[in-house]
């Protein structure tokens, strides 16, 4: 039967009430979001946030014709659904493709409904349904519901009115935009104020360094407060938290304080500043205490705390999952994973200070949760886990037997450094130990020689000048050393054969040949 031009207007109508009755029903009792809206409002995308797998709602008002329109829609429709995947950062995208029209096609159309699109590289899948007038709704509506996980609005034919279709509207409209307003409000609730005092403090402090000594310097570090296990154990316990604000060279400066311009104002302005100091301390902490125990190089540097920023903004994602993941997440959690397989790569990076960091940010931002949320019975199951983890950390650092080799490794190096200053007292201590153990390094000897000549220990010098020379018989310096040392014990043969071997292994040494002149002037007095 012929459909008069009225009844044709009025199924119209219906149907446009009913695409926004539908949408309405979708984003207010089925939680969803309005992500994507054509300019001609008759195309509408929707994401369906409690599924697992990411899933979106593409709802079209076009009334159908022929079929062949749906199979040119479909094939448009696959190529947008790459970028729209791409954009969710989602490595399979499932569509719900949606007609709303007056009537069905004139053709047979069935087929596009009856099986799932799938796109050449199967990582869209495409469910096609139309709702129409002409068969009262009734079109695939059991398996609709099921994919939606919600009842689909009946279709009241003569109940709609020009106004439901702007009151549906308005209301979608409203609730879009507040969801949009609530999505931004968790990334703006404060101010990095506390990132900008960080960055000035650890300028101010590299700049002390530098006009001190060298912030490369070993000595300048644990002078100035980098972990240093040998003093932590003597119960300097403060170096957990001053290295944390020290780096080693202005690239490592750089490159930690551009991380937490960046980093760090993030996780301020999604935490706030309260928050935010209490998530950098307690993983700078955690980070500063794994290296105490499982690193005993010296160690100093913000990439604890910064590795924390990572932890709080993977404790974001755990609660915002898809807002994290569409937004930074991939790019944060590629981030990580390069970072830790660098430090895995690079002997010279503390990767434990980085994974303590990083479960340390995890957890502080747990306890704390995050701003405008509801308090959890997890916050204190984590409290207790982290009091465990700090606890466990320093028990275990405190109870392993040190890798003594590595100890007095550095403390030969500080004691060279100590000996450059000229504060013998302080490098001899260092230096003996290390020769009492017997570590493997000839400069210990050679080092430990020089430091006893200054002090007057004129035979320990000697004895340890000899060492050096049977170790390394062609190190001159040792040579000339040992001719000093014969000089002042007046053994001038012997200050002679030394001061001779030298010049021999260096010719033309101005230090060298003036005491040769000095030694043979004393033994032609002599006789």
């Amino acid at each position: 039967m012929k459909t008069s031009w009225k009844d044709e207007t009025m199924d119209g109508l219906s149907q446009d009430a009913y695409y926004w009755q539908f949408i309405h029903h979708l984003v207010v009792n089925a939680g969803m979001r309005a992500f994507q809206v054509k300019s001609d409002e008759k195309e509408i995308w929707l994401e369906k946030e409690n599924s697992d797998e990411t899933t979106v709602v593409r709802i079209y008002r076009r009334d159908m014709d022929w079929s062949n329109y749906i199979a040119r829609d479909l094939e448009k429709l696959a190529k947008d659904s790459e970028k729209i995947r791409k954009e969710f950062k989602s490595r399979r995208l499932k569509i719900i493709n949606i007609y709303i029209s007056t009537f069905l096609p004139v053709d047979s159309f069935e087929n596009f409904l009856e099986k799932s699109f799938v796109t050449k590289n199967n990582r869209v899948s495409i469910e096609t349904f139309i709702i129409d007038t002409e068969r009262e709704n009734r079109l695939g509506v059991s398996k609709l519901s099921e994919l939606l996980d919600c009842q689909i609005p009946e279709l009241y034919h003569d109940h709609y009115t020009a106004e439901d279709i702007h009151r549906y509207r308005r209301e979608v409209v409203t609730i879009s935009d507040k969801q949009f307003k609530k999505e931004k409000a968790l990334f703006t609730y404060g101010k990095p104020f506390f990132t900008y005092l960080i960055l000035l403090n650890v300028l101010v402090i590299f700049g002390f360094m530098e006009f001190y000594g060298s912030s490369t310097s070993l000595l300048t570090l644990v002078e100035f407060g980098a972990k240093y296990d040998p003093l932590i154990h003597q119960g300097e316990w403060w170096r957990f938290f001053t290295a944390i604000f020290l780096h080693i060279g202005f690239l490592h400066l750089f490159m930690n304080s551009f991380a937490l311009f960046y980093l760090g104002g993030a996780v301020e302005r999604i935490y706030g500043t309260p928050r935010f100091v209490f998530i950098y301390l307690v993983a700078g902490l955690m980070g500063s205490m794994s290296s105490f125990a499982f690193n005993s190089q010296v160690s100093a540097g913000a990439s604890g705390a910064i590795f924390g920023c990572f932890g709080a903004l993977l404790y974001f994602g755990l609660i915002h999952r898809k807002l994290f993941l569409r937004t930074m997440g991939v790019n944060i959690i590629v981030i990580i994973i390069i970072n830790l397989a660098l430090g895995f790569m690079i002997p010279m990076i503390d990767n434990s200070a980085h994974i303590g960091g990083l479960v340390g940010g995890f957890l502080a931002s747990a306890i704390l949760h995050l701003p405008r949320h509801k308090i959890r019975k997890q916050q204190f199951i984590t409290f207790i886990v982290t009091a465990g983890a700090f606890s466990g950390l320093l028990l275990y650092g405190f109870t392993i037997q040190e890798d003594v080799e590595k100890m007095h490794l550095i403390n030969i190096q500080i004691a060279q450094e100590l000996l450059q200053r000229g504060e013998i007292e302080r490098a001899y201590p260092l230096l003996k130990e290390a020769v009492e153990h017997d570590v493997e390094v000839v400069e210990a000897n050679f080092l430990l020689a020089y430091s006893e000549a200054r002090l007057g220990l004129l035979k320990d010098a000697e004895k340890n000048l000899l060492i050096t020379i049977e170790q390394r018989p062609y190190l001159h310096e040792a040579h000339f050393n040992l001719s000093l040392v014969y000089f002042e014990l007046r053994q001038y043969l012997d200050a002679y054969r030394s001061v001779e071997k030298a010049l021999e292994l260096n010719p033309n040494t101005g230090d060298y040949i003036e005491l040769k002149t000095t030694i043979e002037k004393v033994l032609e007095k002599i006789g």
